[in-house]
């Protein structure tokens, strides 16, 4: 389920800053031709990161948080006392959807808010100065850096208040308890707080060891990391130096891993209305890129070719799986089926930071022709990865564990019992989902039965009875409302399936690759060197460099005889030891990648509890309608005298 925020759903690599430019975040998604999704520009949208600034609003204002009212006799009633605070104000009261809305978007910990937050939100309502200053006198209590869900739902009808130019205060929040006015918060579908960084922590406290993170920086002739050590003093060891800057690239990353979380590509697969083709008929599917904002028309084999294509580049990366092929009796079921797949694939796909920046997905995902063209135009190499890119070998062996194996096997053996609860949680929630959908289906047959009894109901043998028509209303009410039960339940049923089922289903695909991958390494044959000397030639044009930290013994460049030939001058022998390294490099990047995707299954979590909260409330609301109709039907037999 990728929702707009199923979506949650992406990787984190050690050091992602390998991939990603190591600039400042920005809210916007930047263009896929950037550099990187994680950059942003200086101008920033919110920057509430200076500490001069972070706490203006912290609340010594002389408009106090415990706001006095002269009707103290109804606040003794409602069991305020003669205080009415933020935190009691809304007690019990039902507060609109849109409330529970802007509360998970914003962040809370621990079911609090902090005042960071609370800013953002201010200037996303776009109220003046003053008023804001006066929203968060009354809800922050001084000393205090956050607020309660209780003072939360208040600071929104609050600035529900200040919009709709009525009197900002707690009496006019409590006298509107049961029609709370609505906040209008701009911006309000891709709106998200991002995750402040925890304060005050010590610069050289050591932090606990993440068996599956590398906090040592990539190969850093990938980017200039100059503007990162202008806050590093040098201690008096060049290995205290590198751990001191190690640690300040850890906490840049982290915080780029967590915008990167929320600025994912969501691409839709749809089917297009009509089969094309002469003799054999074939589905096209229409894929579009919220982050490109292209759509196109792809069939089911150019996906087939993406696939072979990735895995041919990159034989040592996670491949998403796709959806198997079927020659006949394909129904709507199995083109759904299929459909969703797809879907699974290629975001999958485009989440990779490896994958997702391949010259070939973004042609799949933007070339607004057919496929075949651009490929007879840009025929793409089949090569894999070690040989059509540079790396810094010596630097990559550094960032490797020496349990690198050790993890490999304890993740192995826990593969298969994991994809197999993931498939039996599938197949409950389908189930679940169907009984949802079968109880919907009785609804509505309880209504078209009801339905019939009103209508014999109608012709009463007793003249001028006054019970009976009043009873018939009864019943087209409870028509109505059991139809409308069971087109609610249908709608929930789908919108699950859509939600949690897919975010299952992806987070097992996940695992059945990585599965695949190990498989995959075992099964691949070693290259010898000449094969890779050859292929890296084409790409490095007879330049290719020994590799000092593996070689000790080779003699160096300059004293290479010109006419030694191209094997000799590039050591030999230790290519494929260059290559091993590289494929570990690789595994440990791709444990961190399938670690970090627990972080999509609370969010999934997340966004399933609060859809059934949702859901709940509608439900009740729906029910206690029809309470107040059926409780005036005629309820005794004098009225059918």
């Amino acid at each position: 389920m990728q929702t707009p925020n199923d979506d949650i759903l992406s990787p984190d690599y050690s050091n992602p800053l390998q991939y990603f430019n190591s600039q400042s975040l920005s809210r916007t998604t930047p263009p896929i031709y950037a550099d990187d999704p994680w950059t942003t520009s200086s101008n920033a949208s919110f920057d509430f990161n200076d500490s001069d600034n972070s706490n203006n609003y912290a609340i010594d204002s002389t408009l106090g948080h415990n706001f006095m009212i002269e009707s103290e006799s109804e606040l003794q009633g409602a069991g305020f006392g003669s205080k009415l605070t933020a935190n009691n104000v809304l007690l019990g009261a039902d507060v609109p959807d849109v409330y529970f809305d802007i509360y998970s978007k914003s962040n809370p910990h621990h079911e609090k808010i902090d005042a960071r937050s609370l800013q953002i939100i201010l200037h996303l309502a776009g109220i003046p100065l003053f008023n804001q200053q006066k929203v968060m006198s009354l809800v922050v209590t001084p000393g205090e850096n956050s607020v309660t869900r209780n003072e939360f739902n208040a600071y929104l009808a609050l600035i529900a208040c200040a919009q709709k130019n009525m009197d900002i205060s707690l009496e006019t929040v409590y006298q509107h308890r049961n029609d709370l006015p609505i906040p209008v918060i701009s911006d309000m579908e891709s709106y998200n707080i991002r995750e402040m960084p925890t304060l005050n922590k010590e610069p050289h406290q050591t932090k606990k060891e993440d068996p599956w993170n590398n906090n040592q920086p990539r190969n850093t002739d990938r980017y200039n990391v100059s503007s990162t050590n202008t806050a590093v003093q040098q201690p008096g060891t060049d290995e205290q130096y590198h751990l001191q800057l190690n640690r300040l690239r850890h906490q840049q990353e982290q915080e780029a891993m967590n915008q990167w979380f929320r600025d994912l590509d969501q691409i839709t697969v749809s089917r297009t209305s009509e089969k094309e083709g002469f003799l054999f008929k074939h589905v096209n599917y229409e894929v579009e890129s919220e982050k490109l904002g292209c759509k196109v028309l792809r069939r089911f084999s150019d996906f087939w070719w993406l696939w072979e294509i990735l895995l041919r580049r990159y034989p040592y990366r996670i491949m998403p799986n796709l959806p198997p092929k079927k020659l006949g009796g394909r129904d709507d079921m199995f083109e759904e089926r299929r459909r969703k797949g797809l879907v699974r694939f290629i975001n999958s796909v485009a989440r990779h930071p490896v994958l997702g920046k391949d010259e070939v997905v973004i042609a799949f995902l933007s070339h607004p022709s057919e496929i075949n063209s651009w490929k007879r135009a840009n025929p793409p190499s089949l090569d894999e990865e070690f040989v059509r890119k540079s790396y810094n070998i010596a630097y990559l062996e550094r960032t490797i564990p020496m349990d690198l194996d050790d993890r490999i096997v304890r993740m192995k053996k826990r593969l298969s019992i994991s994809i197999q609860q993931y498939e039996r949680m599938c197949f409950i929630m389908n189930q679940m989902n169907r009984l949802k959908k079968a109880l919907g289906v009785d609804y509505i047959r309880y209504s078209t039965t009801l339905n019939s009894v009103s209508e014999l109901d109608k012709n009463c043998w007793v003249p001028d009875c006054q019970g009976c028509p009043e009873v018939i209303r009864g019943y087209d009410s409870i028509v109505k409302s059991m139809q409308q039960a069971g087109t609610m339940l249908n709608k929930q049923a789908k919108a699950t399936g859509d939600s949690i089922v897919e975010s299952l289903k992806r987070q097992r695909d996940l695992l059945e690759s990585f599965r695949e991958l190990l498989e995959r390494r075992e099964r691949m044959s070693p290259i010898q060197n000449e094969t890779l000397s050859r292929q890296m030639a084409r790409y490095k044009k007879g330049q290719i460099q020994p590799s000092i930290a593996h070689d000790e013994d080779t003699t160096p460049q300059n004293d290479v005889p010109s006419c030694q030939s191209f094997d000799e001058a590039s050591g030999g022998w230790s290519l494929v030891k260059q290559r091993d390294i590289f494929i570990k490099h690789c595994f440990i990047e791709e444990l961190s990648y399938l670690h970090k995707q627990q972080a999509s299954v609370s969010v999934m979590y997340n966004k399933y509890v609060r859809d059934e909260v949702k859901y709940a409330r509608q439900w009740s609301d729906h029910w206690k309608y029809l309470e107040v109709v059926t409780s005036e039907m005629p309820n005794r037999p004098n009225d059918f005298s």
